[in-house]
């Protein structure tokens, strides 16, 4: 065997191994569902709270058409009433008595920091505030679903925007072209009765 072909030879047995050793990628379900980047719709729906920074409606998260793509448990329903200042127009909400779950649907975001802002009200006995969890979910390379918990919103009896957008701060893979990847998020009533209305991902990091 001459020397070139000894050292192809030799190449391509490397190559082969490195693909051997190298981990699958095997997109789950958030990924193949997940809206694409180019479908989100930026706006400022927060500039009446002195926030300017560009978001896009998590899909469904008016809850104007029902909880349509949402996977909802423990009670969890579209009611009538808007939060006030209808900054996504309607007249509908979601309604989390506790123990119930809403999981939105996913949608694609950059990785440079994506926050999450959103409309909530609680009440509970004796007029006291209720507690809720709220969890980023991502993929890993391997199909994984990984749940993150993000900061909890701002506890208040009545509607309120979040004092400020909540980094989105889960270890984000680039699962998509271009240095993305793909996001839902699940919203859980510990205690109290809660409200959810507008929810929206500032997917790029505008602030």
């Amino acid at each position: 065997m001459t020397p070139l072909r000894t050292k192809l030879a030799a190449l391509s047995a490397v190559t082969a191994a490195l693909a051997l050793a190298a981990p699958a990628a095997n997109a789950g379900l958030l990924v193949s569902t997940a809206r694409s980047c180019d479908a989100n719709t930026l706006t400022q729906p927060f500039a009446g709270f002195g926030d300017n920074a560009s978001y896009a409606s998590l899909p469904g998260g008016s809850f104007e058409s029902g909880a349509n793509g949402w996977t909802l448990s423990g009670g969890a329903k579209v009611v009538s009433g808007n939060e006030p200042w209808k900054v996504a127009g309607g007249s509908n909400s979601l309604s989390l008595p506790a123990g119930a779950t809403a999981t939105s649907p996913a949608m694609c975001v950059g990785l440079g920091e994506p926050t999450l802002r959103y409309f909530s009200k609680s009440s509970s006995l004796l007029g006291l505030t209720g507690a809720m969890t709220v969890e980023v979910l991502t993929e890993t390379s391997l199909g994984a679903v990984v749940a993150v918990p993000l900061v909890p919103g701002l506890l208040a009896n009545s509607w309120s925007p979040g004092l400020i957008p909540t980094p989105i701060v889960a270890n984000l893979l680039p699962l998509l072209p271009d240095q993305k990847t793909a996001v839902a998020f699940r919203f859980h009533a510990l205690t109290g009765n809660w409200g959810l209305d507008d929810v929206y991902v500032d997917p790029y990091r505008s602030h």
